[in-house]
Parts: structure tokens; C-alpha cells; sequence
């Protein structure tokens, strides 16, 4: 029964961020106020509104039925253009940015809601349309019904322009990567909050006799139904030690994590835990807030490439990665969840300050090292994480590696003089803060004046 509910709140997770969510709910919606409306002129509503308000009320069958094929037919090119723009928005975003920011620009509930009110307005008519005078339905006009009609029309058409304002809006670079960003930092906000330090419980370092558990599956390890699974940790006495962060891959056959004790029936156990376990083939900045680094580095990566060469849009992405990792500083590389017991039951590594450091800055590094300008941008970051590092001295060797990488590549690649002066000059900022261990090297390579 657990594994049913843990499927069934993964597949929740999966409908509700789906692009036919809100649209499929709000047609529904639409097709049930159609039934209410026509119930409620076999009551007699357009008569009564007819005495008091015979504007509202739809009287003639040739007009009603004019009315109802047009705004039926006007709402149908609408959602098609509609569904198009989309899909037309989304093919520029994976050419000019990156596929993996997709997932963002189609969860906008405003822009669901839209296309939604579209398919609803469309049902409605229809479903009205085969009732006027049918011989199966006692009212010979449900005018008020049609009058409403018509003012769903008359919705959908200023929500078209509302439409295509967001659309426009949604696809600028600096709105996907605001977006990205703030979905990041609620995120990294999130583990932060949950975060109890580096202690790690003693039962993780006892000289138990650990059993590896192998993936049953290949895929992404992104979430975990928390609550089923201490309940399945509680039932077996035993806590779980991942070897992996969440959003690893996993290779089936391959161990992935280890209990502390030998289990009687490990396949069984194994089998359970991943009723509790999901994958995901979106990788989503809500749900493990790695993602978001990552779609920000490749905004910036692809901004650098010769086919686009933006660099403003490549300072933007750093500035955001500049304030994302000082806030990831507060975060411990240890992530332990208790039971309601206060137990340590599961343990695993988050991505280390590190790694994450050099897997988001290296490839920026990389590409952007002709550009005195990004150089310059990426010593900045560099400083403003100076100013928050003294609470964390152990991450202070990562900030020097990384920096001596940058120093040695815009060694290699500055030639002007200027540019060379401007970088050193910052780098002498960066040694007068006295904050790390050792100064950093200043450009040194002669260069040759033409």
C-alpha cells in the first residue's frame, strides 16, 4: 500500500508540472459549468432574466447558432496559434540557450491558465452549441447560456494579447535566468533550513557489517518518498548510508548505497526501497537545487559559443552564480535525515562546495578566458565570496585553486597590455583583503607590443 502511495504522489509530482495540467483542469471545469448552465435553464433562468434583463438573453435561434459557430471557430485558431507561439518560443530557447531550460518556461501556471481558459471556452461552446433545440433537450433556447458564451469569448480575446505579452516576455534570457535563480535559491534555502551541521550520526561510522544494496535500475536518483522510506528503515532496524548525492546517476548492477546490517532477503529490501525512489528524466532546479548551477553555467557557456557571443548575457549568469554560492557556503557537505524519533536513518553526501565550484566556473573559465571581460567578472565573484568566507575557512583552498586556474589561463590568453593591468589591478585588491592563506600571483608572461 505505501508503494502504491509513494507511485502515486510521484505521478502527481509528474501531471501537475506538465504543460496539459492546468489547460486538461480548467476544460473540465468549463465542461461541468456547461451541464450546470443547462440544468439551470430547464429551471427556467432565461425566462426570469428575460422579464428583468432581456438584454443579456439570446432570443432568436438563427442568431444564437451564428454566434456559437463563430466564437467556436475563433477560439479554435486562436488556441492553435496559440500552442504554436509555444512551441515556436520553446524550439528558440533550446537553439539560443539550453534544452534543459525547457521544463521552466512550460510550468508557468499564468501561461497554462491561458491556453486553459482557451480549451474551457471552446468546450463550453460546443457543448452548448449541440443542445440548441435538439430534440432530446425540453428548452427550446438557452439564451443567458449562449449570452455567456459570448463573454468568454470576449475574455479569451484580451487574455490572447495578455498571451502574447508573457510569451515574449518568458523567452528573454534574463527573465529564464531570474527564474532559474530564484527556483535555485528557494531550493538551496530549503536544504539549508533542514541542514543540522556536519556532525554525522555514530551509527554511520560503527564497524557494522554493512551490506551494499546494487541498483535494480539506470537512471537519475532524484527524490526520495522520505516518510515511506523511514518507515521501511524503521521495519528492517537498519539505517541507509547512500554513497552518492541525490540527482546521481545509477547503473544497474552497480552499488549505490549500503545498510548496516546483513539483510535475510537483500533483493526484497532492495525492491521496496525503490517503490519509495523516483526518477526523474527532467532535471528540475525545485527538486535538487544542483540543476539549477548547472542550467545557469550552460546559459552562460552557450552566450560564450561563436554562434551567439553574448557576453552580457554569459556577466548576468556569473552575477546569479556569484550570489547562489555564497549562499551555499552555509551549507554543510553532510546530509543526514532523522526518523520522528530524532534517529539518524538515512545519510548521504551532498555535492561537495568544491566540486560544485569547479564543475560550474570551469567551463565558463574555459570558454570566456579570451574575454578580459569575463576574467574580470569571475575575480569579482571571487571577491564577494572573500567577503563571506570567513565563517568557512576550510573552503578558502577552494577559492585559491580555482582562482590560480583562472590567473594561469588569462596569463596564457590576455595580450593586451591594458587588459593585463586591468586583471592585475584586481588581483592586488584581492591581496590587500588578506583573507586567504596565500596572495595570489599576478600576470607575469611578457607580451609583445606591436
Amino acid at each position: 500500500m505505501k508503494r502504491l502511495i509513494s507511485h502515486l504522489k510521484f505521478l502527481y509530482q509528474y501531471i501537475t508540472t506538465s504543460i496539459g495540467f492546468y489547460p486538461t483542469l480548467i476544460s473540465v471545469c468549463f465542461f461541468a459549468l456547461a451541464l450546470l448552465m443547462l440544468y439551470l435553464e430547464t429551471q427556467g433562468l432565461s425566462k426570469s432574466l428575460k422579464d428583468n434583463l432581456p438584454l443579456l438573453i439570446i432570443s432568436n435561434g438563427e442568431t444564437a447558432r451564428l454566434i456559437l459557430s463563430t466564437i467556436a471557430g475563433g477560439i479554435i485558431s486562436l488556441t492553435v496559434f496559440s500552442f504554436t507561439m509555444v512551441m515556436l518560443v520553446l524550439n528558440q530557447a533550446s537553439a539560443n540557450f539550453t534544452p534543459r531550460v525547457i521544463p521552466g518556461l512550460i510550468s508557468h501556471k499564468s501561461n497554462q491558465s491561458v491556453l486553459g481558459l482557451y480549451l474551457g471556452t471552446l468546450v463550453y461552446t460546443l457543448v452548448v452549441m449541440v443542445n440548441v433545440r435538439s430534440d432530446y433537450y425540453s428548452v427550446p433556447l438557452p439564451g443567458f447560456t449562449i449570452f455567456l458564451a459570448m463573454c468568454f469569448a470576449i475574455i479569451c480575446l484580451g487574455f490572447f494579447v495578455y498571451f502574447i505579452h508573457a510569451v515574449s516576455q518568458s523567452i528573454q534570457i534574463e527573465s529564464i535566468l531570474e527564474n532559474i535563480f530564484y527556483v535555485t535559491k528557494r531550493s538551496l534555502e530549503g536544504e539549508i533550513d533542514r541542514d543540522r551541521g556536519t556532525a554525522i550520526p555514530n551509527v554511520f561510522n560503527q564497524q557494522a557489517e554493512w551490506q551494499t544494496l546494487e541498483s535494480p535500475t539506470t537512471g537519475y536518483l532524484q527524490s526520495l518518498d522520505t516518510g515511506a522510506v523511514m518507515g521501511l528503515l524503521r521495519e528492517y532496524e537498519v539505517v541507509l548510508d547512500f554513497f552518492e548525492p541525490l540527482g546521481s546517476f545509477l547503473v544497474e548492477g552497480v552499488p549505490f548505497a549500503r545498510v548496516n546490517k546483513r539483510l535475510p532477503d537483500m533483493k526484497e529490501f532492495t525492491s521496496r526501497l525503490f517503490g519509495h525512489v523516483n526518477f526523474y528524466r527532467e532535471e528540475r532546479p525545485d527538486v535538487n537545487y544542483i540543476f539549477g548551477f548547472k542550467h545557469i553555467t550552460e546559459s552562460a557557456v552557450k552566450a560564450l559559443s561563436p554562434g551567439i557571443n553574448d557576453p552580457g548575457t554569459a556577466i548576468k549568469a556569473i552575477d546569479y552564480l556569484t550570489a547562489l554560492f555564497a549562499l551555499r557556503m552555509d551549507l554543510t557537505d553532510e546530509k543526514v535525515l532523522y526518523d520522528k524519533d530524532n534517529a539518524g536513518r538515512i545519510h548521504f553526501k551532498h555535492e561537495t562546495f568544491g566540486d560544485l565550484y569547479a564543475v560550474s566556473l570551469s567551463p565558463i573559465r574555459l570558454y570566456g578566458k579570451g574575454s578580459v571581460i569575463i576574467v574580470l567578472r569571475l575575480l569579482q565573484l571571487l571577491q564577494s565570496l572573500l567577503h563571506k568566507v570567513g565563517p568557512h575557512p576550510e573552503l578558502k583552498p577552494v577559492l585559491y585553486g580555482e582562482a590560480i586556474l583562472l590567473i594561469h589561463d588569462a596569463d596564457e590568453n590576455t595580450e593586451n597590455p591594458g587588459d593585463r593591468e586591468k586583471i592585475n589591478s584586481l588581483l592586488r585588491q584581492l591581496n590587500n583583503m588578506q583573507v586567504l592563506d596565500k596572495p595570489l600571483p599576478l600576470l607575469k608572461r611578457e607580451t609583445s607590443c606591436v
